[in-house]
């Protein structure tokens, strides 16, 4: 009897056992990875209509995990600020007189619904951050700069930072107008993008001195990740990144695709056609950028732009369909300079260490973004001896030519010509003498679309001032944006 209880009893047990169904398992921990900053910045502050149609952009797009709104760095010259009649008010360091490169504020009288608008967006949580004053050449090694010759001291930084700071914290007194509340103050300022990516010496003693946390005047590998410079701030860089279905590279700046795209002007005639694919192969270049790092080594992406829609829009379309793209993404954080300098100084040296050599378990690649190809391109170049023009290809790319049905196409202001060769007197009566023209040697498929090309400017045509770029422009895709990043027209 008492053997038969027993066995009843472990019948139960055992019943017991199979009803309560499997072990729960404890939840795996996260991996100790870093997230992927998205830092999305712009130069300028001029356009009030471009001030409220990105705030407003912004406030569409979640990041963090639907956790916030995207935020941006907008980097702002105050010249813009600056009424015209007042413009005696700024002393260009190392000239020792009154010159912007950039011009002031314009319409008359439109200062005052600028810093308003600049004053919204900082409390949006956007930040606000220092571009210089003129946007003039500060190594004085532009022969076409007020500056040339005039690389700037420490002392002339000084003056310029010191300069800032009265022109936008009295802007109102500078403007000679009844002062109104500014929601931000000089300590808010913590980041700076020289003009034209242009620096001395005397800049880096400056930022420490003035209280700058970070730089981002520099440029660097697209999974280069941030470090600390001798003078105490880190080193923020601007990438130069893959151009997708090329072998050419590009900084990531809008003004340095209409550079490479259509020599640094909106291209005369743009079709919808081309300004999509312009748009696409910012699209897909920026997305290759990102993957590379969001399923590698976390280096944060930098995307500059302008207060601009050069050809029609193109780029900001493609920043703003890039930023939807990725800012929703796990573990993505789309957020300003200042607030990734907090992160990055808020790691345990051990941990940065960590983070910055890759060590964590990487994401697997999911395969939603796609490489982009390297093709192998005939060699097209443009000749300008013997008073012509001509679009060559080389001689050891002839057969693949041949294969592939490329073409070697001439242009002038980017509309193709009879032949191959066009003399210099033919372009003279074809654009017409003291003008500024773009000859363009380009390789074409088959069905005439560009693949390669070599484009060159040429100022006061026929003219004894003529003079014609040194170099191609889409060499320049891989330097400092000019002048004409904050006055080329739309």
């Amino acid at each position: 009897m008492r053997l038969g209880l027993w066995s009843l009893t472990a019948i139960l047990a055992v019943s017991s056992l199979a009803f309560a169904g499997p072990k729960k398992r404890k939840p795996t921990a996260a991996p100790d990875r870093p997230p992927q900053y998205v830092l999305l910045a712009f130069d300028g502050s001029k356009d009030i209509n471009f001030w409220n149609e990105s705030t407003a952009f912004a406030d569409t797009v979640k990041t963090d995990e639907g956790r916030a709104n995207v935020r941006f760095t907008y980097f702002i010259n105050p010249v813009y600020y600056v009424e015209h009649a007042n413009r005696k008010e700024y002393v260009t360091p190392g000239l020792n007189r009154t010159v912007s490169c950039i011009g002031w504020s314009e319409p008359t009288n439109s200062f005052r619904e600028r810093i308003q608008a600049t004053g919204r967006a900082f409390k949006a949580g956007h930040e606000i951050g220092s571009h210089a004053n003129a946007h003039c050449d500060q190594a004085g090694t532009d022969p076409g700069d007020p500056m040339y010759g005039h690389p700037w001291s420490e002392d002339d930084w000084r003056s310029e930072f010191d300069q800032f700071n009265k022109l936008i914290f009295n802007i109102f007194a500078v403007n000679k107008q009844k002062a109104e509340p500014i929601p931000f103050s000089q300590s808010d300022i913590v980041g700076f993008r020289a003009p034209k990516l242009s620096v001395t010496n005397g800049l880096w003693p400056t930022l420490k001195r003035f209280g700058f946390r970070y730089d981002t005047s520099k440029s660097a590998s697209p999974t280069y990740w941030p470090q600390k410079m001798s003078w105490g701030g880190w080193n923020f860089p601007l990438a130069e990144i893959k151009i997708a279905g090329t072998n050419r590279r590009t900084f990531s700046m809008d003004f340095n695709w209409l550079t490479y795209h259509s020599g640094g002007v909106t291209k005369p005639g743009l079709t919808e056609e081309e300004r999509l694919r312009f748009k696409n192969q910012m699209l897909d270049s920026y997305k290759y950028y990102f993957k590379i790092n969001y399923f590698g080594g976390r280096a944060p992406i930098h995307i500059g732009h302008h207060f601009s829609k050069w050809n029609k829009g193109a780029y900001w379309e493609a920043m703003k369909d890039f930023t939807k793209f990725v800012c929703n993404k796990p573990e993505v954080k789309c957020v300003t300079y200042k607030e990734y300098a907090d992160w990055l100084d808020g790691l345990a040296p051990q941990k940065y260490e960590f983070y910055r050599s890759g060590q964590f378990e990487k994401l697997r690649d999911d395969n939603t973004i796609r490489n982009i190809s390297t093709p192998t391109l005939a060699n097209i170049r443009l000749d300008t001896g013997n008073q012509a023009f001509e679009a060559v290809v080389d001689p050891a790319d002839q057969a693949r030519m041949k294969t592939m049905g490329w073409k070697p196409q001439l242009q002038v202001d980017f509309k193709p010509v009879e032949g191959t060769t066009l003399t210099r007197e033919q372009l003279i009566q074809m654009v017409g003498p003291g003008k500024t023209t773009f000859v363009r040697a380009a390789l074409v498929n088959k069905s005439g679309q560009e693949l390669d090309w070599q484009t060159y400017r040429i100022d006061e045509l026929g003219t004894p001032k003529e003079l014609m770029s040194s170099e191609p422009i889409e060499n320049r895709a891989l330097q400092g944006e000019g002048i004409d990043a904050h006055t080329t027209p739309e």
